[in-house]
């Protein structure tokens, strides 16, 4: 009889840490038997500055998950990565079939997407190696040659490498909770797997993630990432360059940005006053709305034109048909929507995770794109992601190389 396959999903953020844990029954039916939500600690950006209190939250996420489905050690955990030292590129390799039938095998595939790994440096590694199309003697748009004939097979792939060290301390700030890492996915591709539909993939879309220490970003292309990259700001810088405005503390001002905070100040009511609480002493006093909001709005349109480099950095000259898709806690930020189609016109959307069908209510938010997204990434390449970074392995988004391998340095396309 068939045994039900369990998953969990680690996002860990700059603010927030999020653990959840699934299983998929007999039939394909996923449900989420756990989440644990907890204040991120040691971490900034990606990057972990106190492992001891990054173990700390994720023992605490986790055993907030595993609190309503009992004792074990959860394995096979999918975790996100994030950071500006994450960088990405395209390649494109070739190999002659020398099978007498000509017949094109997984086995040669394998060996195309090994020749995909770029030179990478002694203190890089590659995080994923994802096919995004295949040419066969000559013929292009091929998305999988594994059968037909030819002789000369070419694979186009998009690649994602980062910092080893910061990947190992990430693994090792999870696997010290006695729990086994299988895949490290970057943190936009995650979000893509709740977020995008099938036509914004084909048509090409701009991701964005806002999260509250960075902003991470996809491009698809012809229903495969194109492009991927990290701005190292985010949701909380909104939050201190309100506080420094304002002259308050963080923990009150992200209360007063959540509550009155607008990016857009013009939709505001010129006659619209809010009460700043009072704290060390000082009084209690009125102030504007349209004020408090204007350094939200500034700093949201220095993200914006960040978000706007990014794309003509990738090599476009405009956004794809499918326009952006905003997603992350940031994302939430009331007038969002309208400074971007001020700023940028064309289509803009705010995503909300889907793809769980009774997916619980505190998950259907912005915030836990990444998160829920981690469930179905792990779902999707649960057959292909055989082994996890533990032991010194990167997921390729189809098989799990050593990391190290693949040193022949492939030619950069667009």
């Amino acid at each position: 009889m068939a045994r039900d396959t369990f998953y969990t999903a680690v996002d860990i953020g700059t603010d927030k840490i999020t653990s959840i844990m699934a299983r998929v029954g007999t039939e394909g039916e996923l449900k989420v038997l756990g989440t644990g939500v907890v204040t991120s600690q040691g971490i900034n950006k990606g990057r972990i500055e106190n492992i001891v209190e990054v173990q700390e939250a994720v023992a605490a996420s986790l055993g907030e998950a595993q609190r309503y489905i009992g004792n074990g050690v959860p394995t096979g955990i999918y975790a996100s990565v994030t950071g500006s030292h994450l960088t990405s590129l395209n390649t494109r390799e070739e190999v002659g079939n020398p099978d007498d039938v000509g017949d094109i095998s997984s086995k040669l595939l394998d060996r195309l997407l090994r020749g995909s790994f770029p030179d990478v440096g002694p203190d890089q590694e590659v995080l994923h190696v994802i096919p995004t199309g295949y040419h066969v003697d000559g013929m292009s748009g091929i998305r999988n040659p594994v059968g037909l004939h030819g002789n000369l097979v070419e694979v186009e792939a998009h690649v994602v490498m980062g910092d080893s060290v910061i990947l190992k301390n990430t693994v090792k700030a999870i696997e010290t909770n006695k729990a086994t890492v299988k895949s490290m996915v970057l943190h936009s591709l995650a979000s893509a797997e709740s977020t995008l539909t099938g036509d914004e993939r084909e048509m090409g879309v701009v991701l964005v993630d806002i999260g509250g220490g960075t902003t991470d970003l996809a491009i698809y292309r012809q229903g495969h990432p194109w492009y991927s990259a990290v701005i190292p700001v985010g949701g909380s810088q909104l939050t201190r360059d309100l506080s420094v405005a304002l002259k308050t503390p963080l923990y009150m001002t992200e209360e007063m940005k959540i509550k009155w905070g607008s990016v857009m100040p013009e939709m505001v009511a010129s006659d619209d006053e809010v009460v700043i609480p009072s704290f060390q002493g000082q009084p209690k006093h009125s102030l504007s709305r349209r004020i408090l909001c204007e350094p939200l709005e500034a700093r949201m349109l220095e993200i914006i034109k960040m978000i706007v480099l990014k794309v003509r950095q990738s090599g476009l000259r405009e956004f794809p048909a499918g326009g952006l898709v905003l997603t992350g806690g940031g994302s939430e930020m009331t007038g969002l929507s309208d400074l971007v189609l001020k700023v940028l016109g064309g289509q803009v959307r705010i995503a909300y995770p889907e793809g769980i069908a009774g997916l619980p209510a505190q998950l259907r938010k912005p915030a836990f794109s990444a998160a829920v997204g981690l469930l179905l990434w792990g779902i999707k390449h649960q057959g292909e992601t055989r082994s996890s970074m533990n032991g010194g392995r990167a997921t390729t988004g189809s098989k799990s190389w050593r990391w190290g391998l693949g040193r022949k340095k492939a030619a950069s396309v667009r």
